[in-house]
Order: structure tokens, then sequence, then C-alpha cells
């Protein structure tokens, strides 16, 4: 297939239209197309009106090699996508036993609607994607040349999907050449500098795409040869640091829970303004007890000094968001615990709170080993509130992992 290959996408649904929820796919579906060389021209939000649907995906199938379709396959009567693509392939419905039992299944224990029973529709000679992870399955087919591939909307459904079965199904289909791929993670690396660097940085033949997963960037560079791949992960991580750019599709929680496992270490945390975001993330993680102690969630000045022992001296000469006050936090909490590594936040999260010396999103990380070793470092992040506190909690995790695995940190772990 030629680089100019194109797609359409089209998200379909009311609720996205008027707003009421937030459309993830065209982000996410468009980088993961683009690094596999395929041009989206238009992306559209449609209602659940069948004809304007039907007229959407005419106009598509009529100018495009791919069209991907999200939302639409759930089994109330306004789900209008298994209906809208037959009719446009001039095919029928077909019912499929496996998927109808597929459902039953996965709704054992529970009353199953006859309403559900739509969901096995699929229409005919197209291909079934299975659903591991919802009720709705995926399908797949030609209409004239364009090959058709309709997705579940929710996110958490539609994106595993895309990754463990779409995309060796688009390679499959639409014959892509050189789609070997090598993943990367880049935490705390803002996406527009990302963007510069492998723009900067790229190799002859080598594309990519990136894709924005709550805490970190997952960078997929593909074609070109592994070591055209292999020297752009190389001049990364040159660029940005070993502990900013890693290998592999990973979290920041999962290397901190890897580095204390593999060394038979237990980790307490000491947060403020990141509000127990540090702990969520860790205890995400399977099994995560066998490393994982506990901690405290110390908003006010009073509980710093109640929970942590931080000194009311030490505090009121520096503030709450200081070195010396995170050291102490991180100092407490490890003593109290008596766990191997302690990690402790403070920070100014916004709305309010801010000063000239130390704005919204300036933050404090300290952590420390029981041996007393320990890094500090202070971090400005921009952005909302929400965006601050993760900000945080990940800068926390990685500077944690960075004391464990005696890493060098010459590289700032925030530009």
């Amino acid at each position: 297939m030629s680089d100019k290959a194109t797609a359409v996408i089209l998200s379909v649904g009311t609720e996205l239209t008027e707003g009421i929820i937030q459309n993830t796919h065209f982000r996410f579906l468009g980088s993961e197309l683009k690094s596999l060389g395929i041009e989206v021209r238009r992306q559209v939000q449609i209602p659940d009106d069948a004809d304007l649907f039907r007229e959407e995906l005419r106009r598509a199938v009529a100018g495009s090699a791919l069209v991907m379709l999200t939302g639409g396959l759930g089994p109330t009567s306004d789900d209008l996508c298994r209906e809208v693509v037959a009719a446009c392939a001039g095919r029928q419905l077909e019912f499929r036993e496996e998927v109808w039992n597929r459902i039953k299944e996965r709704l054992r224990g529970r009353s199953v609607p006859e309403t559900n029973r739509k969901q096995a529709l699929i229409p005919q000679g197209f291909e079934l994607i299975a659903n591991p992870y919802g009720t709705a399955p995926g399908f797949a087919g030609w209409i004239d040349k364009a090959l058709v591939v309709a997705l579940p909307g929710p996110p958490r459904e539609l994106e595993p999907l895309y990754r463990e079965q779409v995309q060796a199904l688009l390679s499959r289909q639409l014959r892509l050449e050189g789609t070997e791929e090598l993943v990367l993670t880049s935490f705390l690396v803002p996406e527009s500098l990302l963007e510069e660097a492998l723009q900067r940085h790229r190799q002859e033949g080598v594309r990519w795409g990136t894709r924005f997963v709550e805490d970190r960037i997952a960078v997929i560079l593909r074609a070109g040869g592994s070591a055209q791949r292999e020297r752009m992960f190389q001049a990364l991580e040159g660029e940005f640091g070993p502990v900013r750019i890693r290998r592999g599709e990973v979290t920041s929680s999962l290397l901190l829970f890897q580095s204390l496992k593999r060394r038979g270490l237990t980790l307490a945390l000491a947060e403020s303004c990141s509000g127990g975001q540090a702990a969520r993330m860790i205890t995400d993680i399977p099994g995560s007890s066998e490393v994982f102690w506990g901690g405290a969630v110390a908003y006010a000045n009073e509980a710093k000094v109640r929970l942590l022992g931080v000194d009311p001296a030490l505090l009121e000469r520096h503030g709450a968001v200081s070195a010396e006050v995170a050291s102490a936090m991180a100092a407490g909490v490890l003593e109290r615990s008596g766990a191997d590594v302690a990690v402790a936040i403070t920070g100014v999260a916004g709305p309010g709170g801010g000063s000239p010396d130390k704005p919204i999103g300036t933050v404090w990380v300290a952590a420390r080993e029981a041996s007393g070793a320990e890094l500090r470092q202070a971090f400005h992040f921009p952005g909302a509130r929400e965006m601050i506190r993760l900000r945080a909690a990940v800068a926390a995790l990685l500077l944690a992992e960075t004391l464990v695995e005696k890493r060098d940190l010459a590289f700032p772990l925030w530009s």
C-alpha cells in the first residue's frame, strides 16, 4: 500500500456531539494510523441519526482506503452502527451464536436482557473482532474498495482491542509494509518538546506515533530498520536522560514496584498536594502489598507535625513547600513505618495558594532510604490542579526508583 493511503474516522454518539463525554478516539487512532503510514484526512462526530450516519459513511467509503467507526455498538435502539454498515454494504445482519454465548458468559449470574441479543448481530461476510473487555464485539469488512472497521466506543475497550487485534488486521488487510516497531515510554517530557526531538532525531524510513496515557506518553517507532529505530531511541535517551525515556511501554509505578521487588525492599509514602495519587498508582498494581507498606496524606501543617513528626519550627522557617519540609516528611514516614524507602511530596497545586517565590505548580519531592541516602528535587509544573497533582506523583515515583537503582540524575525530571 502506498504511503499516501488515507483514512476517515467516524465517531458515533449524541453524547459526543452534545459534549457530554469527551472524544479521545481521534487523538488515539489518528496517532496510531499515522505511525502506520496512513494519513487521516477527516475526523467526524455524528449524532445517533441513521440518515446522517449513512450519508457520512458513504462519503467516507467513496474517498478513502480505510474507515474507522467508533461507538454505536451497544444494545439500545439508538445504537445504529450494525444496521448502517450492513445497509451501506448491501448485506444482511447475521446472528452469531458464539457472540451471544460469550455475552451470556460475561454476564453470568445476572439477568441478561433480550436487548443484548442485538450485540450478536454482525454484517454478513464481515470479520468478527472479539471483545474480552466488554459485551460489544467489533467487526471489519470491505465496502467497495474501502476497509471498514467498527470498534466499541469506551476507550478502555477500544484501545486494547486496537493494539491487540486491529493493528495486525490492518497490516494484513491493507498489505502494509514495514510495520515492525519499537515501543518507548516518555515521562515528564512535554508533548511539544517530544515531537520536536522526534523530528530532530528522525532516521530514514522510520515513522512514529505518540499516545498520551494519563501519566506518560507512549512512543511507537515503526518501519525503517531495527538499527534506525534503535538510533532514534538512543538519541531520545541521550537528550532527555534514561529516567524519562524508557524502552517498552511501562508506568512509573511499575518501574518502582519492580525495582523494590527485585531488592526485597518496602516503600512508604508521605503525600500532601498529591492527595494520595502516588499511593493509588502503586496500589493499582496487583501484588503491590509485597512492597508497599502504606503512607499518610498529611495535608494540613498540623497533620505534618502530628502524623509525620515534622518540626513546627521547620514549617515556620521554610514553609510547607520546601526542600527541608519534604525531607522531614520522608524521614518521618520512614521512621514510623520501618520501611526501607520513603517518598514525600509537598507543593502548591492551585488554583489558589501560590506566591511570587512559590507560584502554583511548585512541588518539592524527597526520596529517602533507611541508610540515610536521599534525593531531593524541586519542580515547577504547568497546568491545572489535577495535572499538577498527577505530575507530582509521577515525579515522586521516578525519583524513588532513581534512588533505589542508584541512577545518575544529571538530567532534570522536568524541562
